[in-house]
């Protein structure tokens, strides 16, 4: 483990979240002289503290402990499932579901109909401040991937394509707040929504 690469990510970690030192290290539960002495180098957490380091900020260990460049790891359908679900919930993202699973001849899948689903990303979404970026990145990986699969590119100008996008898309994400409601408040909401959108 790199002290030098921990202390690095502990500092994005706390400048992400927009706490001082101290507030950093009061969610963390961790005393400030030890949280000074991990971002400075001087000192390592141990992989108790680590450990939970990585689950209050929801990044992967391996990441906080230098051994992998992404924040979150995908390794499993779980970490899949977990992906998703942290990306509907972030503020500057946003994204509409379309589950495709009805076909004529009584709902039988044929070759051409395939039962899909599709992620729809609005690059001029007002609502959502990184849509744009979304689909230039998107775009970016398509063109890439189709260059690398068609052997106009090797796998190291795939990286590096890569590496010089996560360089330049730093810029961090919020998560959606929802308030804590009353079940009555929810039914009042329910039936507001449904009004607005036609639906009642």
């Amino acid at each position: 483990m790199n002290n030098k690469t921990v202390s690095e990510r502990l500092k994005y970690l706390r400048s992400i979240n927009k706490k001082t030192q101290k507030e950093f290290a009061e969610f963390l539960g961790i005393p400030q002289p030890s949280m000074s002495a991990y971002e400075n180098g001087k000192n390592n957490p141990t992989i108790d503290v680590l450990i939970d380091i990585a689950d209050k900020c929801k990044v992967s260990l391996d990441w906080l402990a230098g051994r992998s460049d992404y924040t979150l790891g995908l390794s499993s359908m779980r970490d899949f499932v977990l992906f998703m679900y942290e990306l509907a919930m972030k503020k500057e993202i946003g994204f509409e579901i379309i589950v495709e699973d009805k076909f004529p001849n009584n709902d039988i899948e044929t070759d051409e109909n395939k039962w899909n689903v599709k992620l729809v990303f609005y690059g001029n979404d007002k609502e959502h401040a990184f849509n744009a970026d979304v689909c230039n990145i998107l775009k970016e990986l398509s063109d890439n991937l189709f260059d690398l699969e068609s052997y106009s590119i090797t796998k190291e100008q795939f990286d590096s394509m890569k590496n010089k996008s996560v360089e330049y898309y730093t810029l961090p994400l919020t998560q959606k707040e929802f308030e804590e409601l009353s079940r009555d408040e929810i039914l009042k909401k329910r039936i507001e929504y449904l009004k607005e959108n036609n639906l009642l």
